[in-house]
């Protein structure tokens, strides 16, 4: 089954200038040969190049990033770094490169994600990654009435494989990857999502290759007018 939903009013509004697009793979590409996702990717990026020639393209490697792991010293040192206090050492290294890859997402015009379903959510490295861009003072803050997304004018894609199906009334509640990023996303404040999602390809092997080539075409589509 292929699931594609674009953005709010996106084909109605026509792009003037140059857009830079950030696209993060987060697909174990470094031990396996590439595989279907990889397939994807490239589905995507060609058309998008090929429609898009101005724009720029910034590829992130989720898996070759090798991200130190966000655990609550980062969060305290990234906070300090934030308010404009003095760090040194570690503390600086680290929290400075948490800056780097918040300001990355924060000034691309677009973003997408590539992932796959690993064991019912997303890849622990884009969680990790994920948790370098929840900063708050940055993409939400807080507030008597609640917590208040920070991101705006910014356009997201997510591309999604998993081998079973769980469209269904009973598997759906069991799939915590791509609401786990609409989630995040949401509460950053960016409700311009759309979603290409390859499922079932491994549960349903008589329909393998049909499900496979309307998910790249799906791709191919997206890349030519996102």
């Amino acid at each position: 089954m292929i699931l594609i939903r674009m953005g709010i009013d996106r084909y109605r509004k026509e792009r003037l200038t140059m857009s830079h697009l950030l696209f993060i793979e987060a697909n174990d590409s470094t031990h396996q040969k590439k595989g279907i996702s990889s397939e994807l990717n490239d589905a995507f990026l060609n058309a998008y190049r090929e429609h898009h020639p101005d724009d720029t393209i910034t590829v992130l490697n989720l898996f070759e990033e090798r991200l130190p792991f966000f655990d609550l010293k980062l969060a305290n040192a990234a906070g300090r770094l934030f308010k404009g206090e003095e760090l040194t050492g570690d503390d600086a290294i680290h929290a400075q490169r948490l800056q780097e890859y918040l300001n990355g997402f924060l000034d691309a015009d677009k973003v997408v994600f590539s992932f796959p379903m690993w064991n019912l959510t997303v890849p622990a490295p884009l969680h990790n990654y994920m948790d370098y861009l929840a900063q708050a003072g940055q993409t939400f803050r807080y507030t008597a009435e609640g917590s208040i997304g920070l991101v705006e004018n910014k356009q997201v894609l997510l591309i999604h494989s998993r081998g079973g199906d769980y469209s269904t009334k009973e598997k759906a509640p069991s799939e915590h990857a791509v609401r786990y990023m609409l989630d995040l996303l949401a509460f950053f404040g960016i409700d311009d999502v759309s979603t290409v999602i390859l499922e079932g390809h491994q549960q349903y092997p008589d329909r393998a290759s049909e499900l496979i080539e309307q998910a790249l075409l799906a791709c191919k589509k997206t890349g030519e007018r996102f």
